[in-house]
């Protein structure tokens, strides 16, 4: 084969390998729709089951796990 060739495939599979490495390592490419890509929430709603009672969420998005992206 020539050097050449071998050149391209190689350099061919580093770029693949980086690309499949840094987007594992974000979480993805959408940015999450319920923290808006902060990773943190502060939410209340109220609770139906609780006359003047609320459901909390405070801290970490449940579901980006704080990553920002899904």
């Amino acid at each position: 084969m020539d050097t050449s060739f071998i050149f391209l495939i190689v350099m061919a599979a580093i770029i693949l390998g980086v690309t499949l490495f840094t987007t594992r390592n974000r979480g993805g490419r959408n940015v999450c729709t319920r923290c808006t890509g902060t990773g943190e929430v502060n939410e209340k709603w109220p609770d139906p089951n609780a006359p003047g009672g609320w459901h909390r969420v405070e801290g970490v998005c449940p579901k980006c796990k704080g990553k920002g992206r899904v």
